[in-house]
């Protein structure tokens, strides 16, 4: 006789009947406890095995695996360590070596202060530090001071010479910029682990030299367009051991930055002729015409670096974790001008605390946002480059940095 168990889905109510007995599978039967309806549904008890024989062990039913706990994002800020005095004690040391020493104490000028800005930087706790080496920098200063002279000396015995160097400087420009940035960044380094750039030069060239020759034949009108693609070169060729940046911004974007700044001239220019038109002159006039027009090229010149930093960070991201930049164009130009009244009242002197002053307040706006800490990134071997593109890049003056 073979038996099988027959439960009631609704209140649990099983009973063990021979098979013999029971309609085929799927008819309806009726349950004698709570007098529920519902389709048949056969479950034959197993055999009993013979007398001695072992039990054949069962696999036990498999369990799922926990899905992992999500990372919560957390914010991650820069902060600043540093102080003014501390750092008129570098700043005084390292301008009266330069003095003694006919500049040539540069290079260990340069190591020093950035090393000091660098070990007081925080980010989430751990500080950056800066390993170039003052040699390598001497060297690369030699190399830029040897060109800057030819073209110094050429242009006094003939403007030919002149514009040949010039044509020669434009031609390695992008190579500097890539040198300079491989250089400036595989000296960074952070929890130990280096930062690096991917020199691509066939890039660097379409950027740095053939969109900027295409902004004079536009009259301008690319220039925010070239300002955006050498921003995304720079920013998307940068990583931080082999993790990547990432750059998300779009072109209008840039475009949108340049309206203020051309309705703010316009707009100076309107208030300076009506006010002429209304007083009739004057000599007041040849005192208001340059105060406006000051005022607009600091407000300009205030707006438009702001502006690019806030964006250009504000579109970048490593890993999982995206940057945000929180300048402000008013705390900027009150601290542009407290202490540029501060250096010239002290003549000077009150340099090093404006330095700190600026450098605290920019990153005390950056921070980081994401889940996972900074410890997961990797490490990458890196290979010395030379200053020489650094150097002349900072003799000419020009920013290279985000």
């Amino acid at each position: 006789m073979s038996l099988v168990t027959l439960s009631c889905p609704v209140c649990g109510f099983s009973k063990d009947l021979d098979s013999a007995l029971l309609p085929k599978a799927g008819s309806k039967v009726t349950c004698p406890k709570c007098r529920s309806v519902f389709p048949l549904e056969l479950q034959e008890e197993p055999l009993p095995l013979p007398d001695g024989e072992n039990v054949p062990p069962t696999d036990p039913p498999a369990v799922s695996p926990p899905p992992p706990a999500r990372e919560i994002p957390r914010t991650y800020t820069f902060s600043f360590t540093g102080n003014a005095k501390e750092y008129f004690g570098i700043w005084i040391v390292n301008t009266l070596l330069r003095i003694v020493t006919l500049g040539l104490y540069s290079p260990w000028a340069k190591v020093r202060k950035r090393r000091y800005f660098y070990t007081n930087t925080l980010l989430a706790g751990a500080p950056f530090d800066y390993l170039a080496d003052p040699w390598a920098i001497l060297k690369g200063w030699f190399i830029a001071g040897i060109f800057l002279g030819l073209y110094s000396l050429t242009s006094k015995v003939s403007p030919q010479y002149a514009g040949f160097w010039m044509l020669v400087f434009f031609g390695v420009y992008p190579w500097v910029v890539v040198r300079s940035r491989l250089f400036s960044l595989r000296n960074s380094t952070h929890r130990n682990i280096h930062f690096g750039f991917n020199p691509d030069y066939r890039e660097a060239y379409r950027v740095f030299l053939f969109w900027q020759l295409l902004v004079p034949l536009t009259m301008g009108i690319l220039a925010p367009y070239v300002i955006y693609r050498q921003k995304r070169f720079l920013v998307e060729n940068s990583r931080f051991g082999t993790t990547p940046f990432r750059f998300h911004a779009k072109p209008d974007e840039y475009f949108k930055i340049f309206i203020p700044v051309l309705l703010l001239f316009p707009a100076v220019g309107a208030v300076i002729i009506t006010a002429g038109v209304l007083h009739k002159g004057g000599a007041y006039m040849a005192f208001i015409i340059p105060i406006l027009f000051v005022t607009g090229y600091l407000v300009a010149g205030v707006y438009f670096p702001t502006a690019l930093t806030n964006l250009t960070w504000n579109s970048t991201t490593l890993g999982g974790h995206r940057f945000s930049c929180q300048l402000r164009l008013r705390d900027l130009l009150w601290i542009y001008f407290s202490n540029g009244i501060a250096i010239v009242c002290t003549l000077g002197l009150m340099a090093p605390w404006a330095t700190v002053r600026m450098m605290r307040y920019r990153l005390e706006h950056l921070s980081a946002r994401g889940a996972g800490s900074f410890d997961v990134f990797r490490a990458s071997s890196e290979e010395q480059v030379g200053a020489a593109s650094e150097e002349l890049g900072d003799m000419l003056g020009f920013d290279l940095g985000l």
